[in-house]
């Protein structure tokens, strides 16, 4: 299977893209998220990438209210992260309709949540493992992770995590395109990947679909979407099922 996730980024109820990450430097494309939603979906997409970069940040999902809207303007499922830190708040996201909840932050510093969450929930948490070189970075990006992601891999096999999202934190919102050695890490280790950084044009997605028999599954595309160096509608048609 290989899928292609819009991303709907939220921050103070806005659709926005961040450059590398950094809350100071947004740029706003929607005043009403549930409105790109609605666009990504009516251009074909099967599935969203909604991140709430309050919650995020705060530690407490701060996003609600756009997330509700977004669930009532759209019919294909999403996946939802940022500021989840407990199993209220998963069961919260769930009960909305959000098809899979993405774990940051809480997954990697306390295993034993993230153990009891993979036993609870299944194949409807993901784990998201963001890098900016060879280190981990948690609390929005905003402090280092002392483990090795080969660590943290090995911890997820023993947790039962089959999915997880890898953003390189350097690329993201760069448009240099996704930096493919940053995976290596995770290709053949019997997890899922989603890929998510930096993508920029066409030949970005198609040269990570190539990848697909290593584990990767699909690709996150935010800000290339937004400035029109993508067109969904057409790398939509590297999608498999």
């Amino acid at each position: 299977m290989f899928r292609i996730y819009p991303a709907v980024d939220i921050k103070g109820g806005r659709c926005v893209r961040l450059f590398q990450g950094q809350l100071d430097k947004e740029t706003i494309f929607s005043e009403r998220p549930w409105e790109m939603a609605q666009h990504w979906e009516r251009q074909g997409a099967s599935y969203l990438h909604v991140v709430d970069l309050d919650g995020a940040s705060e530690g407490r999902l701060s996003n609600l209210d756009a997330l509700r809207s977004i669930m009532d303007k759209i019919t294909i499922p999403l996946q939802f992260g940022g500021g989840v830190r407990s199993k209220e708040d998963v069961e919260s996201l769930l009960s909305l309709g959000v098809e899979r909840v993405i774990l940051g932050t809480k997954a990697l510093v306390d295993p034993g949540f993230l153990e009891e969450m993979s036993r609870a929930f299944g194949e409807s948490i993901t784990v998201s493992l963001d890098t900016r070189g060879r280190e981990l970075a948690i609390h929005a990006w905003k402090e280092r992770f002392d483990s090795s992601l080969e660590g943290v891999l090995k911890q997820l096999l023993g947790s039962r995590v089959c999915r997880v999202i890898h953003t390189d934190i350097s690329r993201d919102g760069t448009l240099e395109g996704y930096n493919t050695a940053a995976l290596e890490p995770l290709l053949d280790s019997g997890i899922s990947v989603i890929a998510a950084g930096g993508i920029s044009c066409a030949e970005d997605v198609n040269a990570l679909k190539g990848l697909t028999t290593r584990g990767l599954e699909g690709v996150i595309i935010g800000r290339a979407l937004y400035t029109g160096d993508i067109d969904l509608t057409e790398v939509l048609d590297l999608e498999e099922e």
